[in-house]
């Protein structure tokens, strides 16, 4: 049996076997643009073709290359709503996660300007604070709306279902189950990189238990066991934040948040049934029309 690793690469003197004599440094130089080529496979790199004068020159043979992925935060400031654009930039193509309905126009010209035709809107859960903007977005981009497995919904094109995957291009959009603030809830990996986690895990705080099938015992559960198991280095960004953050880690809100960190589970179910937390002002509203992919006809409707 070989005991060879084709993770092992060499060059120059080492060689000898196969190619006789290698030691000239023009040998070796050739050889090592070969062996970073291959290396930058993995990268999806292009270096240039040829050597050339440059060699010393002090110019980057292998320049750098943009990434495939376009990734731009939304905010609305009236619901404190965040609002992913996703796009990748071979196929300029585009996925809205959570828009809102009042952020049409804006979200439409962003993806005017960045050439992206949109693709998908995805939705991390049936939202009580803010309408989707998912059922005007189709009907002006032909876009399709996503919604999570088991959403008391009967209005989507498709639904994502724990450990489904979405392709653009080159992302790759990962669905995480992630029940307990309601009881069709996703997160969603980009890339492995970019962790959405809607309504779950707030930057610092987390969403409430109180309505719409909430559980605070299944939040806590989905949130110690599926969430914070991912890397520590991979970025949080949240449905919701109501202090100016942005953005997080996993590794951060392990050690940092204070619905999680150094709290039982029996703990954190006492603190989430006494927070005493009026409803949302558009509750009325926006459920009932969100469970029809943002129409406000049906809301106005269910309001008489």
């Amino acid at each position: 049996m070989s005991n060879w690793s084709e993770l092992l690469y060499t060059l120059g003197t080492p060689r000898k076997g196969n190619l006789w004599e290698t030691t000239a440094v023009l040998e070796i130089r050739v050889q090592a643009a070969s062996l970073m080529q291959e290396l930058l496979k993995s990268f999806n790199a292009k270096p240039y073709a040829a050597i050339d004068g440059d060699w010393f020159s002090g110019k980057s043979l292998f320049p750098l290359q943009k990434p495939n992925m376009l990734f731009r935060q939304l905010f609305d400031k009236e619901t404190s709503t965040y609002t992913y654009l996703i796009g990748d930039r071979s196929t300029k193509t585009a996925i809205l996660v959570d828009p809102v309905l009042e952020q049409v126009e804006r979200d439409l010209q962003i993806l005017q300007e960045l050439g992206l035709t949109l693709r998908y809107c995805l939705e991390t859960h049936i939202h009580a604070d803010h309408i989707t903007a998912t059922d005007r977005l189709r009907q002006v981009t032909g876009c399709l709306g996503i919604l999570p497995e088991n959403a008391e919904a009967t209005c989507a094109d498709r639904y994502i279902g724990d450990g489904n995957k979405l392709q653009l291009g080159s992302v790759e959009i990962l669905a995480i189950a992630t029940s307990g603030h309601t009881d069709s809830h996703m997160a969603y990996l980009v890339n492995n990189t970019h962790l959405l986690t809607g309504d779950a895990l707030f930057i610092r705080g987390c969403g409430r238990t109180d309505f719409q099938s909430g559980d605070p015992g299944l939040l806590y559960d989905t949130v110690t066991q599926k969430l914070f198991t991912l890397a520590d280095d991979i970025l949080v960004y949240p449905g919701h934040d109501y202090q100016g953050q942005t953005v997080s880690t996993i590794g951060e809100e392990k050690r940092w948040n204070p619905r999680f960190a150094k709290r039982s589970r029996s703990q954190f179910i006492e603190l989430m049934n006494n927070l005493n937390l009026p409803h949302p002002k558009k509750m009325l509203e926006a459920v009932p029309a969100n469970q029809h992919c943002g129409k406000v006809s049906v809301a106005l409707d269910y309001q008489i």
